[in-house]
C-alpha cells in the first residue's frame, strides 16, 4: 500500500512490534487479523472516507469475530467498559461548582476507564455554576437549535425538542447525541434538575458491546459512509430536519481511538444500506437489550457526563404525569482536559480493520465561530 505522497507504509510493521511488546498477552492474539497500524498519517488527514480504497484480495482470510478483540471482562486497559453496577460510576465532590484537582484527576481516571462518570455534589450550588467547571475541561459548547444562551437543551416533555422527548411513556432508546451531524460532540453532559417519581432512569450502553457484536468483516462495512442515515426529527411536525450518513464507525485521526455514532432504530434512522442491514439489526438488538444495559439512576443535583463517541446514552419509560427535567450540554472537547481524556471506545489497531488503509476525518469545526 502506498499513502497518496507516494511513501511507502512498510514502517507499520515495526510499530506494531512495538505495540505487542507494549500490551503483553492480549497483542498475541492480533497477528490473525492483520499486521498494519493505523498510525496517524497527515497525507491522508484530507480524505474523508474509505470509498477511494484500492480493492484488495481478501480470499484467502476468514471474517474474525470482534468479540476476540474487544474482551469485556478488564483485561485490556484501553477498553472503555461499564461497570456492572451504576454506583461504580458514582463520583461524590464537595461542589460542582468549584471541583479540586484530586477530584478532577478521579474524574478523569473513571472517564478513560469506563466512559461515563456521575458527579455527585455534597454542597447544593447555583445550577448554572456547574457550567463554569464543564467549559474549562471540556471547551466549546456543539450548538444546537433549541438551546438557550447558556448553551443549555433542556430536555422536558412539557417542551419536547424531538419526537423522542415527546412521549414519557416510550423508552427513549439508546443513541448517540449528534448522531444527525457530520462531525457528533465528543462529550455529553446532562443535570438532572427533576426526577420522575418511578421510572425514567438513564440507560447507558458500552460502544464495545456493540462492536463485540460484529466481525471485522461487518466493521469494514460500517466504516464507510453512506450505510446508515439518522436524522433529527423535531417533536413539532416530525419533519426531517437533519440527516447525517457517516459512517457508523471511523478511526480519530490524532488519536487513533475508534469512535462509534449509534441510534436505534428509534424512528430517526433513515436509509439503512442492503450490505449492512443484518449488522445493524444485530447491534440494534444488543442495545436494547437489559443485559447489555446499565440502568443509572439520577437524583437532581445530578451531573451525567459521557464519552459520546464511546457510550450511548437513553431513557427508561415514565408516567406522563410525573416531571422530569433534564438539562443537555455538550462539548466539542477542546477544553483544559483535552490532553488527558481519550474519546472513543479503543485504541484501534489495524489488525481489527485489516484492508484498510485510511481514516474517516468529521468535517472539522472551527471553534473559534463556535459562541454561545
Amino acid at each position: 500500500l502506498m499513502c497518496p505522497n507516494g511513501s511507502s507504509l512498510a514502517n507499520f510493521g515495526v510499530r506494531f512490534t512495538m505495540m505487542r511488546h507494549a500490551f503483553g498477552p492480549w497483542s498475541r492474539a492480533l497477528p490473525a487479523l492483520g499486521r498494519r497500524l493505523p498510525a496517524r498519517r497527515p497525507a491522508l488527514r484530507q480524505l474523508r472516507c474509505f470509498s477511494g480504497a484500492p480493492a484488495i484480495s481478501r480470499k484467502d482470510k476468514k471474517p474474525v469475530a470482534l468479540e476476540t478483540v474487544v474482551p469485556r471482562d478488564g483485561s485490556r486497559d484501553d477498553l472503555k467498559i461499564l461497570p456492572g453496577d451504576a454506583d461504580g460510576l458514582r463520583l461524590k465532590v464537595n461542589s460542582l461548582a468549584s471541583i479540586s484537582l484530586e477530584e478532577e484527576n478521579q474524574f478523569v481516571q473513571m472517564m478513560n476507564n469506563y466512559g461515563a462518570t456521575v458527579l455527585v455534589p455534597k454542597e447544593e450550588s447555583d445550577p448554572l455554576a456547574v457550567y463554569k467547571t464543564l467549559d474549562r475541561w471540556f471547551g466549546k459548547c456543539v450548538p444546537h437549535d433549541a438551546m438557550n444562551e447558556h448553551g443549555i437543551v433542556e430536555i422536558n416533555p412539557a417542551n419536547p425538542t424531538s419526537i423522542n422527548t415527546a412521549n414519557p411513556k416510550k423508552e427513549h432508546l439508546p443513541h448517540t447525541d449528534d448522531a444527525y451531524t457530520d462531525s457528533p460532540a465528543a462529550f455529553c453532559t446532562l443535570q438532572c434538575r427533576e426526577s420522575a417519581a418511578t421510572g425514567g432512569e438513564s440507560v447507558l450502553v458500552s460502544g464495545a458491546e456493540l462492536l463485540a457484536a460484529l466481525s471485522n468483516e461487518e466493521l469494514r462495512s460500517l466504516m464507510q459512509p453512506g450505510m446508515v442515515s439518522m436524522g433529527r426529527r423535531p417533536a413539532a411536525d416530525g419533519s426531517w430536519m437533519k440527516v447525517s450518513s457517516i459512517p457508523l464507525f471511523w478511526v480519530d485521526k490524532d488519536s487513533g481511538w475508534l469512535q462509534v455514532r449509534w441510534r436505534c432504530n428509534d424512528g430517526c434512522v433513515g436509509d439503512v444500506a442492503a450490505e449492512v442491514k443484518p449488522s445493524y439489526e444485530q447491534m440494534d438488538a444488543v442495545a436494547r437489550h437489559e443485559v447489555y444495559q446499565l440502568v443509572v439512576p439520577l437524583n437532581p443535583g445530578e451531573l451525567l457526563v459521557v464519552d459520546n463517541r464511546a457510550i450511548a446514552h437513553g431513557r427508561r419509560p415514565y408516567e406522563s404525569g410525573d416531571p422530569r427535567v433534564m438539562w443537555r450540554k455538550n462539548y466539542v472537547g477542546n477544553g483544559e482536559l483535552e490532553a488527558q481524556l481519550k474519546t472513543g471506545m479503543c485504541a484501534a489497531f489495524s489488525s481489527m480493520f485489516d484492508g484498510l488503509h485510511s481514516m474517516f476525518d468529521p468535517m472539522s469545526i472551527d471553534t473559534h465561530k463556535l459562541k454561545i
